[in-house]
């Protein structure tokens, strides 16, 4: 239904979106093309190593659409202009570089002037689209309506959604034996359950979505009788959609299979993130090589030995494994104090937050009298996370990742808490570029759960390029 119905949409966009940058580079290519040279090269390009070449551009520019989220907006509107500039401009600047790196002589005037052509011819051809399917689903034969039941948030979210997407159903209102006169953002309630049979006869075609997770199973069973004596379609919002986190479907044969959402890193994504890690770490550990050994000798000659901190730290599934990174406190320092604010930080959840943001207090523990004046430095700017570049190589550790948990803060864990612990520890994450120390702990599993849910390659590259001014402005401790 809205699946393969979204799916398809997506394939129309991208095809919208090649046609408007097909258009704008030829419209270019008339503006400007000194003395017809571009012109004629491709021309006298082989006709295969042409297309393969034009195949590549193409490519690149949908993949650098995709990653904008252009294909989740399909709506219009400021977001999506904004999203086509940022898409046009990160792809002019690609097509550039490959340009210089594969040796071919581009007029760059010609690319600048079909970058600016891009952006409103996406645009128009985007809205010529959307117009199209709009017209196509208006019509008498595709337009369907839909009866939403149950008058409640999950239904609330569901008209939202369906409203927010290009589809064939026309809104009509709910059915709810508990809410009649009531409405929401002009829905009326338009009768009650046992009503169900005679909109069937008022509305042709009638679709009813049933969403009420909560309501006991006869009176669902009761719903869909009613729609199969009235030869109604129906789907029905589960009542699992009360697990934390939502569900996943799938389906073998067919018999629907319905799970909690779990971790998006498992099979041949967890193997793009590893070898993506593995290169990543490689270089930096060669990079950063100098910086490691002058941090090296400056803990060692202030502070003495040893340089390096090791501590245990819990990895994916519970295994535990030796963190390693500079040391910045005094030798033979106590945890006591850290595991009394570790259980302040996990028992109090939002409260804590609210107060230490009041009181100017974070939750890593800055004004520890057992942190070193080089310790300090280290911290400020996270140095002494380097060395976590060896337990990256290792594979205990990602570049990015939930922070690595300690034993005795996962003792305290909720069940839900202990979703963080279903991917490998990171370096950063999205909790340091999303507020890192002043965020509750609650906060900062969210954030773990949404990030392993949710993973990308290009997400993953997100976090890293925003992780570095984070970092250089020393504001994560």
């Amino acid at each position: 239904m809205f699946a393969s119905e979204l799916r398809k949409q997506k394939v129309l966009f991208a095809i919208a979106d090649t046609i408007a940058l097909f258009g704008a580079f030829i419209f270019a290519l008339s503006l400007h093309d000194p003395s017809n040279g571009m012109e004629s090269r491709l021309l006298a390009t082989n006709p295969l190593l042409l297309a393969t070449g034009t195949a590549l551009v193409v490519g690149l520019w949908v993949l650098v659409f995709r990653a904008c989220n252009l294909y989740q907006l399909r709506n219009g509107g400021v977001k999506e202009a904004i999203a086509i500039a940022k898409a046009c401009s990160i792809a002019s600047l690609l097509t550039l570089g490959l340009d210089f790196l594969a040796h071919i002589q581009v007029s760059r005037i010609t690319v600048l002037i079909g970058f600016v052509l891009s952006v409103p011819m996406v645009a128009v051809m985007r809205t010529l689209l959307r117009e199209g399917i709009r017209g196509f689903y208006a019509g008498p034969s595709i337009a369907t309506p839909l009866i939403v039941v149950g008058f409640n948030p999950v239904a609330h979210y569901l008209c939202e959604q369906i409203r927010d997407q290009l589809t064939q159903y026309e809104l009509l209102g709910f059915v709810d034996d508990d809410a009649q006169g009531r409405q929401f953002e002009g829905l009326p309630v338009v009768g009650r359950l046992d009503q169900l049979g005679d909109l069937s006869r008022i509305y042709p075609g009638l679709e009813v979505a049933v969403a009420m997770p909560e309501a006991p199973i006869e009176m669902q069973e009761r719903i869909v009788r009613i729609c199969e004596e009235n030869r109604m379609r129906w789907w029905m919002v589960p009542w699992i959609l009360r697990s934390p986190g939502g569900v996943r479907v799938e389906v073998l044969g067919v018999l629907p299979l319905l799970s909690p959402r779990g971790s998006n890193l498992e099979g041949l994504n967890f193997a793009i993130k590893r070898s993506f890690d593995l290169l990543v770490s490689t270089t930096l550990l060669l990079i950063a090589s100098p910086v490691l050994i002058l941090t090296a000798l400056a803990v060692l000659l202030f502070d003495g030995s040893p340089v390096l901190f090791r501590q245990t730290r819990v990895g994916i599934r519970g295994r535990h494994f030796e963190m390693l990174k500079f040391r910045t406190m005094r030798v033979a320092s106590g945890d006591a104090r850290h595991r009394e604010y570790v259980r302040e930080w996990i028992a109090n959840k939002d409260t804590v937050t609210r107060e230490n943001a009041r009181a100017g207090k974070v939750h890593k523990l800055v004004a520890d009298h057992r942190i070193t004046r080089v310790g300090r430095v280290l911290r400020r700017f996270s140095l002494d996370e380097l060395p976590q570049i060896i337990n990256v190589i290792r594979g205990e550790m990602s570049l990015i990742g939930p922070r690595p948990a300690l034993p005795y803060e996962t003792e305290l864990y909720e069940s839900w808490h202990r979703r963080r612990l279903d991917v490998i520890p990171g370096i950063t994450g999205l909790w340091q570029i999303s507020g890192r120390n002043h965020l509750s702990f609650d906060q900062m599993v969210r954030l773990d759960v949404q990030y392993m849910e949710n993973w990308s390659f290009v997400s993953d590259l997100r976090i890293l390029a925003r992780t570095v001014p984070v970092l250089l402005r020393g504001s994560g401790v």
